[in-house]
């Protein structure tokens, strides 16, 4: 599969968006998929950065001679032509992409309809739904995202992902298995005694030297400043820390998650940062930065997930200096604001995003004999027989007298899908006349990210070429088994009891 990424960083537009479409990348490239990045020359743009990872990138111009701004107003919307036209003038002329992901607040409708020269499917990452969208595919990972808030700028068959639990967040934030994290329990201890701030990649309306006068009256704080590599007061901070030996400053670094994991409280901005610091429970004061921050940095204040301060230009030293007293002198608080925040989001957002642009793509085929050690190691994994009518191990005599008899029945098909990085589930349907009964399940690895969406729509289309007579496809789910429960009903199933039902085309006795 191959991906094309339009996303841009300066000072002004900041690098939130080309850093959360990294995450994704660097998902996509574990999974075979090969993704470039199509990114504007402007100042504080990542290109080197990109490069120096092994990305492919295209480079466009800074500014378009349609442009009155100079482009760098991070809503001002481009002259979407110009862009295109840009575009056809850098990639190579017979370049196609599966998806191209466009992640830019000037971009709309018009540009990704003109996209479609170069992909049959577009996705848009966003966060304002304030502008048409013409994508299969829509991602909001704050609580911007709702069916309400984009009802007007989405066609009705667009896929959404909407919600915490999409947030792209990098793997070193990501949870263990058993719900675990990288700080590998939530912040206990009576006192703070180290201090993270950091405001974006570039911080270049200079908050990070607000939050150091702030800090300056707390000397018994460590404290380590990111301070972006725009910061208009690089100068001041450094001369200031420079005589305070617990104060460390630097303009980039590689290794933000273990500075975070030693953080007993972060002070920052709402973007994409929140969620990094929720999957950690970090405690934060937060300060919007940007118009987009504010109702996301709003909804996590008011569930309890953190202490948040306003947008910046009307928080002041003073207010700054006093949400950290109180935090720092109010462990409780800190502890309530670490559990609400750390229940949002698991980390495997980036993962589910990316099952969700693969699952489009998934290929189905008939299971042969040389199967049998997967599916063998597939059905006996606990997960799956936690959730399965028949829960007991099955033994390798039995499953290979099982398979060989399934093979040979052509009343059953029993079909492996796979993506680009290998086996994803299995899918086996049962023919009764003119209905068919559907069971599936993942392989390791593959629970929780939405794949089984995929596989159900793919095995639909699999199995009404095969069998044309179908009318109705059924399922037997256990009453406890939520999470295949939620899967039929958004796949179009009617529950009964336990057994879900999906009619294919009207029945000719009804």
């Amino acid at each position: 599969m191959n991906v094309l990424i339009r996303a841009d960083a300066s000072h002004a537009i900041g690098s939130g968006h080309v850093t959360r479409c990294l995450t994704l990348a660097n998902v996509l490239r574990d999974s075979a998929v090969e993704v470039s990045f199509a990114c504007r020359l402007l100042p504080g743009h990542l290109l080197e950065r990109l490069n120096a990872q092994g990305w492919t990138t295209y480079t466009l111009p800074a500014v378009y001679a349609e442009q009155s701004d100079l482009g760098q107003d991070i809503h001002a919307a481009l002259p979407w032509q110009a862009d295109i036209t840009a575009l056809q003038a850098v990639l190579p002329q017979d370049r196609v992409f599966d998806w191209i992901i466009v992640d830019h607040y000037g971009l709309d409708q018009h540009w990704q309809t003109a996209a479609r020269q170069w992909a049959s499917k577009i996705a848009a990452i966003d966060d304002l739904a304030n502008r048409p969208h013409a994508v299969d595919l829509l991602l909001d990972q704050n609580f911007s995202g709702t069916p309400e808030a984009y009802a007007p700028w989405v066609n009705p068959d667009c896929r959404t992902l909407f919600g915490p639990r999409f947030a792209m967040i990098r793997d070193e934030f990501k949870r263990d298995p058993l719900g675990g994290s990288l700080r590998c329990q939530l912040p206990g201890q009576a006192q703070v005694r180290r201090v993270l701030v950091n405001f974006g990649g570039f911080d270049a309306a200079g908050e990070t030297w607000k939050a150091m006068l702030a800090l300056d009256a707390f000397a018994e704080l460590e404290v380590d400043f990111v301070a972006g590599t725009g910061n208009p007061y690089w100068a001041q901070l450094q001369a200031m820390a420079s005589g305070r030996p617990k104060w460390r400053v630097q303009a980039h670094t590689e290794h933000f998650a273990e500075l975070m994991a030693q953080a007993d409280l972060f002070i920052g901005a709402g973007g994409g940062t929140s969620w990094e610091r929720a999957a950690l429970g970090l405690p934060t004061i937060c300060i919007a930065v940007a118009a987009n921050q504010q109702a996301n940095a709003e909804t996590l204040a008011a569930i309890g997930a953190h202490l948040y301060l306003g947008p910046r230009e009307s928080v002041s030293i003073a207010m700054m200096q006093q949400a950290i007293a109180v935090l720092v002198a109010n462990q409780g608080l800190r502890q309530s604001f670490a559990e609400h925040s750390h229940r949002l989001v698991d980390g495997l957002g980036a993962k589910r995003v990316a099952a969700a642009l693969q699952g489009e793509y998934l290929r189905l085929r008939l299971a042969t004999l040389a199967d049998a050690r997967l599916l063998f190691d597939g059905r006996n994994a606990q997960a799956v027989r936690r959730v399965s009518v028949q829960s007991q191990p099955i033994g390798w005599a039995d499953h290979l007298t099982w398979l060989a008899v399934t093979l040979a029945d052509d009343q059953r098909l029993l079909l492996i899908a796979e993506a680009g990085d290998g086996p994803v589930g299995v899918l086996r349907y049962d023919l009764s006349g003119s209905r068919a009964d559907v069971s599936l399940y993942l392989l390791e690895g593959r629970f929780g990210l939405g794949w089984g969406r995929a596989l159900l729509r793919k095995g639909e289309q699999f199995v009404k070429a095969c069998w044309p007579q179908l009318y109705a496809l059924n399922a037997i789910v256990l009453p406890d088994n939520q999470a295949s429960i939620n899967l039929f009903r958004e796949a179009g199933y009617v529950q009964a009891d336990c057994r879900f039902e999906r009619a294919l085309k009207d029945h000719p006795d009804d």
